[in-house]
């Protein structure tokens, strides 16, 4: 998959602006600087993985929804949404330690 900024940069302002945030408040909750998400935004600097870890939590969403990724029916979003709430859950939170450790060790 290749990163398109010019893409995916409407896609992060459009989140951020239908979750109510001023980019303002999205630098002060991630310590991401308002020129780095202003020039993310605008599609002329990419995502760095760390950065994007970031913006999902504080715009509680995932990658697919950052980066402006369809699911297909054998996505792994996909196929985690048709198991029950339960397992999504522990699913989720075990993927969400592995990814805390990957980022504590780069």
């Amino acid at each position: 998959m290749k990163y398109e900024g010019y893409k995916i940069g409407p896609v992060i302002r459009d989140i951020r602006k239908d979750k109510g945030l001023l980019i303002e408040e999205v630098a002060a909750k991630t310590g991401i600087s308002v020129s780095t998400l202003g020039q993310v935004e605008q599609g002329g600097r990419n995502l760095s993985m760390k950065n994007l870890y970031m913006l999902m939590e504080v715009y509680e969403t995932d990658a697919n929804s950052l980066l402006a990724i369809d699911c297909t029916p054998d996505s792994l979003d996909s196929r985690l949404k048709r198991l029950p709430a339960d397992k999504q859950d522990y699913l989720e939170k075990t993927f969400d330690f592995m990814i805390e450790q990957a980022l504590k060790s780069a």
